[in-house]
């Protein structure tokens, strides 16, 4: 099964701005990327982002256990945008650091549920979340057809929009 994320260089670094900016109390900052889904083959899905949304400072909870913690509403506001604009979600975050990334113990647990209510909403359409460093990125995705969560195994910010 090949997954490949690709992400406009202009939302990607919309995103990378919004996400580096300091929060009131949380220590990092959470969005969600709109995603478009195409099958290039039986097993190969092209996951095209789309936009970013950047997470309101009333939708955190005060939580110091963890990096950031969303709520309902946040969650729910993304739902929304899958049944209204027929795009998939992805949770994004940044680990601000160079090099590989992936997720921590925090996220292996908290967002795989996020990921269930978006996939159950809009099953037709890619979902998951996305990590990235400042030069690198890692993303598990649940994609239409497949029922278990897949690795990307390419994500490619593309530059230079026409």
């Amino acid at each position: 099964m090949k997954v490949e994320l690709r992400i406009p260089s202009t939302v990607r670094a919309e995103a990378m701005k919004d996400l580096a900016r300091p929060h009131p109390f949380a220590f990092e900052r959470v969005g969600f990327l709109a995603a478009t889904t195409t099958l290039l083959g039986p097993d190969h899905h092209l996951v095209l982002i789309t936009g970013y949304h950047p997470l309101p400072d009333d939708q955190y909870i005060d939580d110091p256990s963890v990096g950031s913690c969303i709520g309902g509403a946040a969650i729910r506001a993304a739902m929304q945008r899958v049944i209204d604009e027929g795009k998939g979600q992805l949770h994004v975050h940044l680990h601000d650091h160079a090099g590989p990334t992936g997720p921590s113990f925090t996220d292996r647990k908290g967002l795989p549920p996020v990921v269930r209510s978006l996939a159950n909403v809009g099953p037709s359409r890619a979902s998951g979340y996305l990590i990235f460093s400042s030069d690198s990125a890692w993303a598990e995705l649940r994609v239409p057809g497949v029922a278990a969560p897949v690795l990307a195994t390419k994500i490619t910010s593309v530059g230079f929009p026409l």
